[in-house]
């Protein structure tokens, strides 16, 4: 018998905050995308294709991949990138690879990202600080 997953369990997990980049002395707005699952083998990358449009990010997970180096460590798989230009109120919305998709609604700012409207569809984890976020 096929074990039930919990509709109201997150698969992903997001991190969007402000970021200071040390290698380029710049403001960037840092995008981490995790599963909420952990691997036992490997820490793999989440292959994402990611859209920016007026005011909407999209990011649409398209698999999994071995990480670059093939040292064996558990956690979850990840995605990550820092955005040089976001301000203002986006529309935010992630594919799971399953195709269902969470929407919520953020307003990013210099000093600081707000959710405005909280994840709907399946549920997405959004964490604005990066010193909440667990992999930091």
């Amino acid at each position: 018998m096929k074990k039930q997953r919990k509709a109201d369990t997150p698969d992903y997990r997001l991190l969007i905050a402000p970021h200071f980049n040390e290698r380029t002395q710049r403001y960037t707005t840092r995008v981490v995308l995790e599963t909420v699952k952990t691997f036992a083998a490997f820490r793999y990358e989440l292959n994402v294709r990611e859209t920016i449009s007026d005011k909407s990010i999209n990011f649409s997970v398209v698999g999994l991949s071995t990480p670059r180096l093939n040292l064996p460590a558990s956690g979850p798989a990840s995605f990550s990138h820092e955005y040089d230009d976001l301000s203002g109120t986006y529309l935010l919305s992630v594919e799971g690879l399953d195709g269902t998709i969470s929407t919520a609604q953020v307003r990013i700012g210099p000093k600081q990202v707000k959710v405005l409207k909280p994840a709907g569809g399946r549920p997405l984890e959004i964490i604005t600080d990066e010193r909440l976020w667990p992999s930091t």
